[in-house]
């Protein structure tokens, strides 16, 4: 017999507090009743055979229920025999396979193929078996129902012709989600499967355990006490790893290409051989531009900080390659190139330049030189606009009515797939919102401001808002509007209200007019309508209009593989129009309305073709990803995690020793699961409230009172 909770047996030395009860007597063993006792003198009773035990039975019966509480608190349970614990259990499995890009180090994915064959040819007959791989997601390969369904001598036949086609991408290592996402699978399968129990529940992990990988999905997670984790270690087969990453937020967006050189940071592993590398760009010749490379220096657990090298093109774009390294899956930097794109902005009106009464003044100080487009604002009156103006221009702003002549060159570019912004800065203005959509007649007055009004309702969700949606950027009750149009919405069909004044009337509302937008806003930005060009909200809002016509400006050109690259205007009116090219020349057609890319499973450089021009953008690698020490063991036991020792664990992985302690956990694990299923400790509170009842029987009848005595003897 053995016992789970061996100290509770220290129980048992309280059997010497009922002896030493017994033994101590505090009032006379009888008493005689007597006629008289003002003649006697009063004395303290005297005891006789003071360490006397009286009433053994009532002793032992005491002792017996201290002996059995302690009995039942240390859970007994009975081994079972070594021909019984060789038998096979069905087990019910999960071979996670990590296919993240730090398996793309030399040797390594071919030692985990090796690792998942040698593991499904110990699969029996009677088990059940999926397979998952992941990265940054997870992808089931096999299922629990798909393995039962196949031919049982077919089975890892299947699997490991599987495993060959396999290969590891460039994501990330999302490891806390795939073990939750296979725990999961196993639970599901179990609540599924109610034919058959299986008793032992288990995860083969094959991994490199890289110390960037992801565990915060484990956080919110409580891991069940019958599922243990397998680790199958893959070891690098170099030590030295070192890697790029372009410093963001050094140059100043207003710089151009080759005033200066980007900054990279080069990081080296802790456990590194070598410590000096070389810097150059791809495509130049080594011999010939020698002068041109950077040899670094970089000690092993430390990162420097260098200046790229200079290219024989002056171009701050391309490929960095680091040489020097054990592996080569990170020592690639890509950088698009920042390119400037004449954008040129139609206002028409009547305002002279520097009138700060008047909305061109604004318009011009607000839009400037960003590192990826040039704006040049063009002034046209209504008499002066030329149709020329109108096909040139990538965004019109219309602060006046446009003239019948010019209205149907205005419509075809709507129509083409443009945006038109038309502020109200009268009522007339309606003529020209009719003529554009094609209405017949719409309604319009000016709005009785007491004193001002504000904006009460705002549809952030619209991409045209949808930068001001975070609580931070989303106030705009301090714009205070001194005048406004009021229009009846209702003689729109189609329009959409993007925000309404606190009196309810239409702020700003759009109008689809065939692929193009209109946008009309209900109020001027001057200082005799209102406060919104002195506000912080001005600058951001133009650039949006200008994003939702379909050019970018002040876009990020650097992303990180796995990550959604949001697209400009993706819900807007030229949508149709985006395909991205990537690295490996596919090319890659947006539907309309989507409104980021999320096929970034590449690193390189991609490209975001529209009929207004070119974007690019740069995929690199994680910086977590390049992290490729080795976890220490105790990062998931923190999370509660079961482990048991790998059966392909070796010396040289001892970071990931699990070592005594796991063994003891595992077969404390199978003595739980023992002692659960005999509940011994159940029988042994039986026998003590046996026990008990006999002793409070024995105890009432040896304290019974010498009246009751005398009454039986009579």
């Amino acid at each position: 017999m053995s016992f789970l909770y061996p100290l509770f047996l220290a129980g048992i030395a309280a059997v010497s507090l009922p002896i030493i009860l017994h033994m101590i007597r505090r009032q006379t063993r009888k008493r005689v009743t007597f006629s008289s006792l003002m003649f006697l003198r009063t004395a303290v009773p005297r005891f006789k055979n003071r360490s006397h035990l009286e009433n053994l039975p009532l002793l032992i019966l005491r002792c017996i229920i201290l002996c059995l509480l302690a009995f039942a608190f240390s859970r007994p349970f009975f081994p079972r025999e070594a021909g019984d614990a060789q038998v096979p259990v069905a087990r019910r499995t999960v071979f996670l396979i990590d296919t993240s890009a730090s398996m793309r180090r030399t040797g390594m994915w071919t030692r985990a193929i090796g690792h998942a064959q040698s593991a499904l040819r110990d699969v029996s007959g009677a088990d059940r078996v999926c397979m998952m791989k992941f990265d940054q997601g997870m992808e089931t390969l096999i299922g629990f129902e798909q393995w039962d369904a196949m031919d049982s001598a077919r089975r890892t036949a299947a699997a490991t012709e599987l495993l060959s086609k396999m290969s590891p991408g460039w994501a990330s290592t999302n490891l806390g989600q795939a073990l939750v996402s296979a725990a999961e699978a196993i639970e599901d399968d179990e609540i599924n499967d109610e034919q058959q129990k299986f008793r032992t529940h288990r995860i083969v992990l094959i991994s490199d355990f890289q110390k960037g990988s992801s565990l915060e999905a484990l956080q919110a997670y409580e891991w069940p006490e019958t599922l243990e984790l397998e680790l199958k270690p893959i070891a690098a087969a170099g030590s030295t790893n070192a890697a790029l990453q372009l410093i963001a937020g050094r140059d100043h967006p207003t710089r151009t290409a080759g005033d200066e050189l980007p900054s990279i940071r080069i990081t080296n592993s802790p456990d590194a051989a070598v410590e000096r590398f070389g810097l150059s760009w791809a495509g130049e010749d080594p011999v010939g531009t020698s002068d041109r490379a950077t040899e670094v220096y970089v000690p092993a657990g430390h990162s420097v900080v260098v200046r790229a090298p200079q290219r024989t093109d002056n171009s701050a774009s391309g490929k960095l390659i680091l040489t020097g390294d054990d592996h080569d899956f990170d020592n690639a930097l890509y950088m698009a190139p920042r390119l400037t794109h004449k954008v040129n902005i139609l206002f028409v009106g009547s305002d002279s330049t520097g009138d700060s009464e008047g909305m061109l003044y604004y318009v011009q100080r607000a839009f400037r030189a960003t590192g990826s487009i040039d704006p040049a604002v063009i002034s046209r009156s209504a008499e002066n606009l030329t149709d020329a103006d109108v096909a040139a221009a990538h965004l019109i702003i219309a602060a006046d009515t446009i003239s019948p002549e010019h209205i149907d060159s205005v419509r075809k570019y709507i129509e083409s797939g443009r945006t038109v912004l038309l502020v109200m800065k009268s009522p007339d203005t309606v003529k020209t919102i009719a003529a554009l959509a094609g209405i017949d007649s719409i309604e319009s007055q000016e709005a009785d401001v007491s004193t001002y009004a504000m904006l009460n309702r705002i549809e952030f969700k619209h991409p045209l808002l949808a930068p001001f949606s975070e609580p931070r950027f989303g106030d705009f009750t301090r714009i205070h509007f001194w005048k406004h149009r009021q229009i009846n919405i209702d003689d729109l069909p189609g329009a959409e209200v993007l925000a309404w004044f606190d009196s309810n009337d239409p702020a700003l509302f759009e109008l689809h007019v065939a692929k193009g937008s209109l946008l009309v806003l209900a109020s001027g930005w001057h200082p005799s309508d209102s406060q919104l060009a002195l506000s912080s909200k001005f600058v951001p809002l133009l650039y949006s209009v200008l994003e939702y016509g379909g050019i970018f400006a002040n876009r990020q050109s650097q992303y990180f593989v796995g990550d959604y690259v949001p697209i400009s205007q993706s819900a807007g009116p030229v949508s149709a129009n985006l395909e991205i090219r990537k690295p490996d020349d596919s090319l890659i057609p947006l539907n309309a309305g989507e409104e980021s890319f999320t096929q970034t499973d590449l690193p390189g450089i991609y490209t975001i073709e529209s009929s207004v021009g070119n974007h690019i953008f740069a995929l690199n690698l994680p910086a977590k990803e390049c992290q490729t020490a080795v976890m220490p063991i105790e990062d998931l036991e923190g999370f509660g995690v079961s482990l048991t020792q790998s059966s392909g664990y070796s010396a040289q992985h001892a970071e990931l020793s699990i070592g005594s302690r796991s063994t003891r956990a595992s077969r404390l694990r199978s003595f739980a699961e023992l002692e659960s299923e005999q509940k011994f400790w159940r029988w042994i509170f039986i026998g003590l409230l046996v026990v008990s009842f006999i002793e409070i029987a024995l105890a009432g009848w040896l304290t019974r009172s010498p009246d009751n005595l005398l009454g039986e003897q009579k």
